[in-house]
């Protein structure tokens, strides 16, 4: 619905308001590649640098986790999930978010999104599962996805255990997990991409998505020769030799009516993944009537919400969008 830029003023990591946010609009601009660099080189190189995993974040008292919980077993492999959630049992039916961790498909960790996923249970009572997936150094597209499907299927296998609402589970993540975020979101009700992770009784389909720089154009990377190699390792191939892939794993060509809504978060100087494409997501999902907004910061590069005053300036962020589409207080 709305495009906001942010230049973030003042900040402070205090407990409560994390800085001020003064509200500006701009023109968007493309980040600079220096000249002689090959753009392949920096895209995962600056995926590399950013995307950082915070060890062991103080969580409030409230928030218990549940740590490497089995979700699925693909073929035998066992995946892991962590569960987030108020101590206190809830009296009424509670959303899920299902976190997916970021770096360039080929590396990460579940714990990435662990900080935002107590926030979100300390102060709404959402029930937060941060997700490991197979990664492409062990398997391609589309078992990343199915790994995401089959983690939101377990999720509503226990939701009469935990008290999940089954129709209020969104799903969120940064970088190559705002990618398999927004896949999730673009292929509800499709039977091709469930995988046989398990709960194959359960519904996969997700309410809303919220996307942290995530690739949303394989075309545009291409264009711009940012994650050519990470690209080609998760696809099993070049654009050249397999176009129809890149296609095919490029939400924005697959955004439909029937699309949930969708938050967007991009650093306007990431030179990993343009905002641009955000900003391009936004256009195409209000084309086709489908709630979208896009909060781009100023001045911030891939994977700016992973720091301390940032990840607490984002998820705060969040909150009005759970407010208003998954009607908490």
């Amino acid at each position: 619905m709305k495009t906001t830029w942010l230049l973030l003023v003042g900040l402070t990591a205090s407990a409560g308001a994390a800085g001020t946010l003064a509200a500006e609009r701009g023109r968007p601009q493309k980040p600079a590649t220096p000249a002689g660099a090959r753009a392949t080189d920096i895209g995962e190189r600056v995926s590399r640098e950013t995307e950082v995993f915070p060890g062991e974040p103080e969580l409030s008292a409230t928030v218990a986790v549940l740590r490497d919980v089995v979700y699925g077993s693909p073929g035998g492999r066992d995946l892991r999930l962590d569960v987030i959630l108020r101590k206190k049992p809830p009296q009424k039916p509670r959303p899920a978010i299902v976190f997916i961790h970021g770096g360039s498909w080929k590396f990460g960790s579940k714990g990435q999104f662990r900080r935002q996923a107590a926030w979100l249970a300390d102060r709404f009572d959402v029930f937060g599962a941060t997700i490991e997936y197979r990664l492409s150094g062990e398997a391609q597209f589309p078992a990343a996805l199915e790994d995401a499907k089959c983690a939101v299927r377990v999720v509503r296998s226990v939701a009469r255990k935990y008290k999940i609402d089954p129709e209020r589970i969104a799903v969120c993540g940064g970088s190559a997990g705002g990618h398999l975020s927004a896949m999730m979101a673009v292929t509800n009700g499709l039977d091709e991409y469930e995988g046989t992770g398990g709960n194959a009784e359960q519904s996969s389909d997700v309410q809303l998505a919220i996307l942290y720089n995530g690739e949303f154009d394989m075309w545009d990377l291409v264009e711009k020769g940012s994650l050519i190699d990470a690209m080609k390792a998760f696809f099993g191939g070049t654009p050249d030799e397999i176009p129809e892939r890149y296609d095919e794993a490029s939400p924005i060509k697959r955004v439909t009516k029937e699309t949930p809504p969708m938050l967007f978060l991009h650093g306007d100087q990431d030179r990993c993944v343009s905002h641009e494409q955000a900003l391009a997501m936004v256009r195409r999902l209000e084309e086709l009537g489908v709630p979208a907004d896009a909060e781009i910061y100023a001045g911030k590069p891939h994977a700016w919400f992973n720091k301390e005053p940032d990840w607490k300036i984002t998820v705060q962020r969040i909150e009005p969008f759970l407010i208003e589409h998954f009607g908490l207080k």
